[in-house]
């Protein structure tokens, strides 16, 4: 099996070097990804990766730790890899396109500021308040801030999970929604867009983004091994 690293250090590349064969990230005969934290798994997501991804270090049940990762891929070495689909997102604002492979957030760009926030799934208004923002995450993502926010942990193959950021309301409701989605500003507020942690927009009363799944990631989730 030949491996690529993206992420970690030294260290871990030789410890796999005795258990699998660890390519360089531009050799196109690899046939496993390793990523190691979330940028490099969100770069995965937006170059489209179609090979077999292993995200590890993650705050997340489906994400094996460097010290476990030699064993795992000892275990893959004369198997087929058995994966799960995992949707990134496709954000898009004012005919402009990011990917993002955990979540899409809408805050107020200044602190302390409140704004109001209208959701609509497919055509149909789905949900309105007032919050700080607003925060859309995959189940690659609902174990990070959505979770932070009171969101719910989602299972592969499920949908999008839809959690304000400090609501302006005493008891506050999350969702979980199947795309495609839009959310809009509906305050005179400035907010700001980010699609993982880019910054990708900025607008105020009117600014609508919409956000829609990508083709999926194949990604290892070792408690299925």
């Amino acid at each position: 099996m030949r491996v690529t690293i993206n992420g970690g250090g030294e260290g871990l590349r030789e410890s796999l070097g005795s258990v699998v064969d660890v390519v360089p990230g531009d050799d196109k005969d690899a046939t496993l990804i390793v990523t190691v934290g979330e940028e490099p798994l969100s770069a995965a997501a937006a170059h489209s990766e179609q090979r077999p991804v292993v995200p590890v270090g993650l705050d997340a049940a489906w994400s094996p730790s460097c010290e476990a990762l030699p064993e795992l891929l000892a275990s893959l070495a004369d198997r087929s890899v058995p994966t799960v689909d995992a949707r990134p997102l496709v954000v898009s604002v004012d005919g402009a396109q990011s990917t993002a492979a955990f979540d899409t957030t809408l805050v107020t760009s200044e602190p302390a500021r409140i704004s109001e926030y209208a959701v609509s799934v497919g055509s149909r208004p789905h949900a309105a308040f007032r919050a700080d923002g607003v925060v859309i995450a995959t189940p690659l993502g609902s174990h990070g801030y959505t979770r932070a926010a009171g969101g719910p942990q989602l299972a592969f193959g499920t949908g999008l999970a839809v959690v304000p950021i400090a609501p302006f309301a005493t008891i506050a409701d999350t969702w979980v929604v199947e795309p495609p989605l839009s959310v809009s500003v509906e305050r005179e507020t400035a907010v700001s867009v980010f699609a993982d942690t880019e910054g990708i927009a900025t607008g105020q009363s009117g600014l609508t983004v919409d956000i829609e799944t990508a083709p999926p990631l194949a990604v290892v989730d070792h408690r299925r091994l």
